[in-house]
């Protein structure tokens, strides 16, 4: 089976993007030349672009399902421009409050907040809920819909999706939400989610769509635009194509890939480990394979990811200083750690050794340099 293709030299920010795979690219293109009509239509244009969008449900649906204990369906998939518009979707015509860690994005975080009588569960130093205390506010919040990512895309840190949903279902919960982004293609699905949310760019798929997948057995008000799988404006199809696709290749290889991230972020870790005054952050063991965040105390995030990048490292602050809002991360807040000079580190598939190598010799200087300047 062919590998990844190796990534670009120096690239360590698969959170914000990675290549698109060639199969996807060509996928896309082909099916942009076919399907270019509205596929609720009933002439021949319409059924063609609809006889594409179904395949590519059918072929995300087929390709989940190798990753899970619990077979998905094709109606179960839908497609949406962005996981902001599916994630609306998933809670459309949900009345009463959600449960969400502290630690969820914020667009889940907005959603709870527009929700009254919502609760948000504290997590521990390495941004974890705690199973119990979860799911009990879950069953103790009548009528309260779950929101739980598998896991933290700052930190890496995995979140005990199953055994919250374990509990949650002979509780009587109204369902648990997951928000999947960066586990993909990474790592198997959690069991027992009633729906879930993930972008095609964690994937290597294009920008601009992503899934829900909303189990039948859950009580799920589907928004009136969403036809024929696809929420949200007009369908692009080429894109969801290209999704499919690219899910096809990345996942028979995932397993793989997952055990050499895995190693290669261990020896960051362990490099990081021995600057000094360097926090490695997230939970040492249950976690993402290509994520690791750390903090180089006495300096800023957004000067350490100016060096880098200066001697040619793509990296990103786990902080939210190079932001707009130059507002902390509220992750990082809400572990307690601390919220400057923050660095994340996300291996794209296909990262080379090479790249890996140069980033844990230019660490302690990056480290030393930043603070000089300080």
């Amino acid at each position: 089976m062919q590998d990844f293709p190796p990534s670009p030299d120096g690239y360590l920010d698969a959170v914000g993007g990675q290549p698109v795979l060639d199969s996807a690219r060509s996928a896309g293109a082909i099916a942009q030349s076919q399907a270019w009509a509205d596929p609720t239509r009933l002439h021949h244009a319409g059924r063609k672009a609809g006889i594409l969008l179904d395949a590519a449900r059918t072929s995300i649906a087929a390709s989940l399902s190798s990753v899970s204990d619990d077979p998905i369906s094709a109606e179960e998939v839908h497609f949406a421009p962005s996981t902001a518009i599916a994630a609306r979707a998933a809670v459309h015509g949900h009345r009463g409050g959600l449960v969400a860690g502290r630690v969820e994005t914020a667009m889940l975080l907005d959603l709870a907040d527009e929700h009254p009588g919502s609760v948000l569960v504290d997590v521990d130093e390495f941004g974890c809920v705690d199973a119990r205390a979860f799911a009990a506010a879950l069953i103790g919040t009548r009528g309260a819909l779950g929101c739980l990512q598998a896991a933290n895309a700052e930190v890496g840190t995995t979140q005990p999706v199953s055994v919250i949903a374990d509990r949650a279902t002979r509780g009587g919960s109204a369902g648990l939400l997951v928000d999947a982004g960066q586990l993909i293609g990474r790592a198997p699905l959690p069991r027992g989610w009633t729906a879930l949310i993930a972008s095609a760019r964690d994937w290597s798929g294009p920008a601009g769509v992503a899934i829900l997948v909303v189990r039948r057995r859950a009580r799920w008000q589907a928004p009136d635009q969403g036809g024929r799988g696809w929420i949200g404006g007009f369908p692009d199809i080429p894109a969801a194509v290209a999704a499919a696709s690219a899910l096809e290749y990345v996942l028979p290889r995932a397993s793989a890939e997952a055990d050499r991230a895995h190693g290669l972020i261990d020896r960051i870790r362990a490099a990081a480990s021995r600057v000094p005054d360097v926090e490695v952050l997230g939970n040492p063991v249950d976690r993402l394979p290509h994520i690791l965040t750390f903090s180089v105390l006495y300096s800023s995030g957004e000067a350490i990811v100016t060096e880098f990048d200066r001697r040619g490292f793509a990296v990103a602050s786990g902080s939210a200083c190079v932001a707009e809002s130059q507002r902390p991360s509220h992750v990082l807040a809400a572990m307690g750690a601390f919220t400057g000079g923050n660095v994340r580190v996300s291996l794209p598939f296909g990262c080379t050794e090479a790249t890996v190598d140069a980033f844990i010799s230019e660490l302690p200087l990056v480290a030393a340099h930043v603070r000089g300047d300080s």
